[in-house]
């Protein structure tokens, strides 16, 4: 269950974005939270009136901004 966290070093330098429902019960709140601990250089986003759903609208605009980012990284 601690893979990623035991394991952050061999991500760290890839540029990394958590995208957070506030309402998640499949992935609770703490869960992104140690993970943005551990790996302060991800943009964290923690969306408000959101739970867990990729096609809930909140986490759908945070999915997009950080695909966004990433191309726009990918493009400089």
């Amino acid at each position: 269950d601690s893979w990623v966290l035991d394991n952050i070093d061999r991500i760290r330098h890839i540029p990394g974005w958590i995208v957070q429902g506030r309402y998640d019960v499949v992935t609770p709140m703490q869960t992104a939270w140690d993970l943005h601990r551990a790996w302060p250089e991800a943009k964290f986003r923690m969306v408000k009136k959101a739970g867990h759903s990729s096609s809930d609208p909140g986490i759908l605009e945070g999915l997009v901004a950080a695909a966004d980012e990433a191309l726009a990284l990918l493009a400089k």
